[in-house]
């Protein structure tokens, strides 16, 4: 966004001056301008509006200005830096030649095209879909430069080689891991290194081990927690160690070789396997299950392995050697993350905050360019930058949360994070509540971001016309973008690749938008129109055709009549439109704003730091924006009473663009908030005041609800106990319950599978073949094989096989090529390694990369350390590690697939089912919200610790008086509780958008899980969460909307007491429509014919409340901004009907009906006919 400078005014990035190229833009869809007057829009031409209006915009240094902005124009530090050209014989850039070669039936197909406002249902085509080859202008490359020189040859190849060898952040990453790696290698290489360990040639490739184990990429405070994790764990397994062997030499000594075995089989090892594996499924950390490796190496080494061949020797000197080598490997890793390119997590979160505010701003541009129809908006087409923000904007939820962890492990050296610790969590979860007032703000501009794999145009052509049809309705600059695009865009253009073009997100218009979007199309259509007939005026003569006469044109270019509720909603748009941009442009640029203080790039210059409003200016910015358009907001709404006629109210399109625009304003004031949190960045840290503050009131906090739950208390199934006899036994039921939980099914199943692994090892008759045959790592593959769900093992299961087979032969062969050399097999396996290394960590199959480094780690060494006595030979060796590891792979897969299976496409299933009965109850809480009068409530305070420090605000108290006056309130006024309900509510929502977040890695895990039945119908459940998600988005604006202090003074007694019956019937059918919905999922069985008549409901309700509005048409006239509060409600309720509809539809699909449509409907078309048929039977037997 671009302030006009004194001089002529300057355009956005992506447009051009209208005397450089004549545009020529009349209407959003050319099938509106027929035929006969194409030749009249040839011949004229004018400047977009959007480049030309004026609005009243807050400028960074605080004054009101007139200037034309742009949403599409963007600060020059977010434009990335074009990579250098790949032509090694060219000194001059490209160039870039256009060829209008288009296809004939391209145009006639674009004029046979129109727009169905009719339609109720969704769009199934992209809101800015990839554009096909056939339409538009293309651009060849055409290299006209000289070639170089024959003399200049070598410098020019010699440069593009650096300019390839230069490291990227990425690449840095993969070399220090190698490095740690070829460090820990060396140990066993080196002699002198192996001497630092004890000479230990047993245990020595630990060290490398470690090194992998461990991965010093990480952050500095994502290294402290692995180690924080690995030395607890190591710790952990050493005690396990001795008092194992503390045992069995006690039981050994007095002879007792069954009982010293059976101790350490069902209590050492049994116990040390339960423990680490239900913390591991517990916490669900990648530093957990690294330490949980390392753990299970030394336990199963230590216990099973030495402790099953103890004769009575009390020998620490196996412990020892792989505690040194476990030691020394994290000594290795911990230095490599702290000495090679280091990485700070602070500065990640700074770095993931900075990404953060930037989708939200380039988010904010879209739906607000979308919402008004810019004429700019075909910038968004490319979906490149548009899809980067979407997966940011979603990853917030998480990404922040992680980098916070990681950064408060930085509070030893880091004093800036020591002293703002707080304050960077107060930031971040502004930013989360932020991301969910997005996702209103979306929802309510009625798009819908939807992840697909696109498919080649060349094997999918019959989806490619209905895309670009419908993207030639969506802009008006659609047909001539092409042409008008700048170089930089055409580079991307034609240097993007195929694959980059397979994933990406679809942006599809709900059926809300595409009413607005139509309406905005007859207005502008009738704007430009009549601009063009201005413009043709002094060209066209009185004589000329009728068709050419203003009188005739706008009669000709519409299909229906132009009507009063247009001329309200084209009153309400226009008179909002600069406003919204004004308001937008503010928001836009504090966004900006707030990212130069977490910017990881320093600024160019002292002026531009300079520049950088303070916060104190950005607050003031944000309120004054806030008020202006208030300000104009009503005196939209005052134009359009003006226009009103006699029982005649606003559209429902104004409706709905108030709705957008209502929660554009809470968008803004609660950035405000966070325009405070990242102020106290740059305040020195306060002292924390030592005085207690007020506990939240109980009341507020709603009951814990859990879903399906089966055992409800208090019914006569689980009667609540009366007696002392059956509170034992209700205690001891729920105890036993707890064994139903997956994490501790989890653990049985993968402590019974270690035990009878591990059983052979202390049998005489086995135990000779399980040394052999290292059974050990059979074991230690069976715990990193096993993972919670089915889909997941399988997926480890088959890299581990695989890139056991890699690993091993491929040790195998290197060793063949330089047998026990010193100097090449150090090199070849640092060479090895950083392919391995660059799959752990660029690539989504990373674990392939960590299994082979490790197989090739365990063949190599071991057998180097066996190249004096050469007592086993290298393929030999290669073929006992793939033997053991599969063997714990086989133990591992019928461990998870047979006992306690949990599949994700179960728990998928189940999980959905979930999560509409949370949306239920988070429904049944707004419709108590909004249906209670507000009263004061009895509040008894209670003392607690300070840990919120808003506390005595929120509940109306000054921090001085906080000890006196407010330890005797003894009532809670309703503003007090509407400021906890929404808190509350808040919290609520963020865990749907999390647990939605969970369902979506559950789904993405269900390829994995084979079914004989067939293909799991992955695309049908996501088009079911992406429903789910946007009926929590919907749920998120009207939560905005109830708990306005607007809606308790006036619509409670209007509009919620006279239709309480109708309001019952409806509220009743969408419950009954969740539990419906949920039950089907849970119970996986087919649906009734009939679902719950809510969209009925929904009608007789909303006709009520337009009886209502026609008996108190005076009233209405006075008081319609605070009615619109509630029709945009009911409005919003239609879109939730319509979800749980196409909901039903989907499932309906999946499980079947238990009477087929076609079946139902014609059982009450064939009873209708039969009272048709009798009627004249009846009437002939009178006569």
């Amino acid at each position: 966004m671009d302030d006009d400078p004194p001089g002529p005014k300057r355009l956005p990035l992506n447009a051009h001056s209208p005397a450089a190229s004549a545009e020529v833009v009349y209407s959003t869809s050319p099938q509106a301008i027929p035929s006969m007057y194409r030749s009249l829009t040839d011949t004229i031409s004018f400047p977009p509006s959007s480049l030309t209006s004026e609005v009243d915009v807050i400028m960074d240094d605080g004054t009101v200005q007139k200037r034309s902005v742009s949403l599409s124009t963007i600060p020059d530090q977010d434009i990335p830096v074009e990579e250098e050209s790949p032509w090694l014989f060219s000194t001059h850039p490209p160039r870039y030649e256009r060829d209008d070669t288009r296809s004939a039936g391209s145009s006639e197909h674009s004029d046979e095209e129109s727009s169905s406002s009719s339609d109720e249902d969704d769009s199934d085509s992209p809101f800015f879909p990839p554009q096909p080859r056939t339409t538009g202008s293309s651009y060849v490359f055409m290299d006209r430069a000289a070639p170089v020189p024959w003399y200049k040859v070598p410098a020019t190849c010699f440069r593009y080689l650096l300019g390839a060898l230069r490291l990227t952040p990425r690449g840095q990453l993969v070399l220090k891991c190698s490095f740690a790696y070829l460090l820990g290698s060396l140990f066993t290489f080196i002699p002198a290194l192996n001497a630092l360990i004890g000479n230990n040639r047993t245990s020595s490739h630990l060290v490398a081990t470690a090194t992998v184990f461990f991965n010093p990429a990480k952050t500095l405070g994502g290294m402290v927690e692995a180690a924080a994790y690995g030395w607890g764990y190591t710790l952990f397994a050493l005690l396990v160690c001795m008092g194992s062997m503390l045992t069995t030499d006690h039981f050994v000594d007095q002879g007792q070789f069954i009982v010293a075995h059976a101790i350490s089989l069902f209590v050492w090892l049994a116990g040390s396997t339960f423990v680490v594996a239900f913390l591991k499924a517990h916490w669900n950390k990648p530093p957990v299950a690294t330490a949980s490796s390392l753990c299970f190496i030394i336990i199963f080494i230590i216990v099973v392995r030495e402790g099953s061949a103890n004769k009575g020797d009390f020998d620490t000197t196996r412990i020892q050697e792989i505690y040194e080598a476990i030691a020394i490997g994290a000594i290795i890793t911990i230095t490599s993350c702290a000495v090679f390119w280091p990485s700070s997590a602070s500065k990640k979160l700074r770095n993931n905050i900075d990404t953060a505010l930037s989708s939200y701003r380039i988010l904010l541009k879209l739906l607000t360019k979308t919402f008004l129809l810019d004429d700019d908006l075909p910038e968004f087409k490319a979906n490149r930058t548009l899809q980067k923000a979407i997966d940011d904007h979603r990853a917030s939820f998480t990404a922040l949360q992680k980098s916070l962890q990681e950064a408060r492990f930085e509070r030893v050296w880091n004093g800036h994070m020591r002293k703002h610790e707080a304050d960077y969590a107060h930031i971040v979860e502004n930013m989360e509540r932020l991301a969910q007032y997005m996702g209103g703000l979306r929802s309510s501009c009625g798009l819908q971001f939807e992840f697909a794999n696109q498919q080649d145009p060349q094997t999918n052509g019959a989806a490619a016309p209905k895309s670009s049809t419908h993207a030639t309705e969506t802009s008006p600059l659609l047909a001539r973008q092409a042409t008008n695009a700048s170089s930089r865009q055409m580079k991307r253009g034609l240097t993007r690749s195929r694959t980059q073009q397979q994933d990406s997100w679809n942006i599809r218009a709900g059926f809300r938008r595409r009413k607005i979007q139509d309406q905005l199309k007859r207005t502008r259509t009738l704007e430009r129109s009549r601009s063009m007939m201005h413009y043709a005026a002094t060209d066209v003569s009185d004589d000329a055709p009728l068709g050419l006469r203003s009188d005739s044109f706008e009669n000709n270019v519409f299909d229906e009549p132009w009507t009063v509720q247009d001329d309200q909603f084209t009153t309400y748009i226009s008179s909002i439109k600069k406003p919204l941009k004004s308001l937008a442009y503010t928001c836009k640029q504090t966004l900006y704003h707030l990212q130069t203080r977490f910017a990881t790039r320093p600024s160019s210059s002292a002026n531009d730091k300079l520049r950088i409003p303070t916060i104190a200016t950005l607050r003031a910015n944000l309120n004054k924006a806030i008020a202006l358009f208030e300000v104009s907001q009503r005196r939209a709404l005052h134009h359009l009473h003006q226009q009103k006629q006699e029982n005649q109210g606003p559209t429902e399109q104004v409706f709905l663009v108030y709705f957008f625009v209502f929660n554009m304003v809470e968008f803004a004031r609660h950035l405000v908030k966070l325009v405070d949190a990242v102020g106290r960045l740059e305040q020195p840290p306060q002292r924390q005041d030592n005085k207690k503050g007020l506990k939240q009131p109980a009341f507020t906090e709603f009951e814990d609800f859990i879903p399906n739950e089966r055992n409800q208390m208090d019914t006569l199934h689980t009667p609540v106990p009366k007696t002392a006899w059956r509170r034992f036994f209700i205690r001891l039921w729920q105890t036993l319950s707890l064994f139903k939980q997956q994490k501790l099914r989890y653990a049985i199943k993968a402590t019974v599978a270690a035990i009878l692994l591990a059983i052979p090892a202390f049998l005489e008759s086995t135990n000779e073949w399980f040394r052999e045959w290292r059974m050990e790592w059979a074991l230690i593959t069976l715990m990193v094989v096993m993972t919670p769900t089915v889909g997941g093992t399988n997926i480890v299961a088959v890299y581990r096989i695989f890139s056991t087979i890699l690993g091993c032969y491929s040790a195998v062969a290197l060793y063949q090529l330089f047998p026990g050399n010193m100097v090449m097999l150090p090199l070849v396996t640092w060479l090895f390694s950083i392919p391995n290394f660059w799959l752990i960590l660029n690539h989504k199959h990373g674990k392939f990369g960590q299994f082979t480094l490790l197989a090739y780690n365990l063949v190599m060494l071991n057998k180097y350390n066996d190249r004096e006595t050469d007592r086993i030979e290298v393929w030999e060796l290669a073929f006992q590690r793939c033997v053991s590891i599969l063997v714990g792979v086989v133990f591992g897969l019928v461990a998870t697939a047979y006992v306690w299976p949990y599949e994700a496409r179960v728990e998928l299933r189940k999980g959905i089912s979930d999560l509409l009965l949370r949306l239920a109850w988070l429904y049944q809480k707004l419709v108590a919200v909004y249906s209670e009068r507000p009263v004061d409530k009895p509040f008894h305070p209670v003392d607690s610790g300070s840990d919120d420090s808003d506390n005595g605000e929120d509940l109306g108290c000054d921090s001085r008086q906080r000890d006196h006056r407010c330890r005797r309130q003894l009532f809670l006024t309703p503003d007090v509780q509407r400021k906890l309900l929404r808190r509350t509510f808040m919290r609520h929502e963020l865990a749907l958008q999390r647990e939605l977040l969970f369902l979506q890695d559950l789904l993405n895990q269900t390829p994995n899980e084979p079914r004989l039945k067939g293909q799991f119908p992955v695309a049908t459940y996501r088009i079911m969460l992406d429903s789910c998600q946007n009926i929590v988005d919907k749920f998120l604006s009207m939560r905005m909307l109830i708990l306005r202090d607007t809606w308790f003074d006036d619509i409670q007694s209007d509009f919620i007491l006279p239709v309480a019956s109708a309001r019952r019937e409806m509220v009743g059918n969408v419950l009954l429509y969740f539990y419906l919905l949920a039950s089907a999922l849970h119970l996986k069985t087919p649906l009734p014919p009939y679902f719950p008549p809510a969209k009925q409901a929904w009608k007789r309700l909303l006709g009520q409340l337009r009886e209502i509005s026609e008996h108190k048409q005076k009233l209405a006239l006075e008081k319609d901004y605070v009615y619109i509060f509630y029709y945009a409600y009911v409005t919003m309720m239609e879109d939730i009907i319509r979800e749980l509809d196409k909901l039903g539809d989907t499932m309906t699909h999946l499980f079947g009906s238990i009477i087929p449509h076609d079946q139902w409907e014609h059982l009450f078309a064939t009873d209708i006919e039969q009272q048709q048929a009798s009627v004249p039977l009846l009437s002939s037997s009178s006569s």
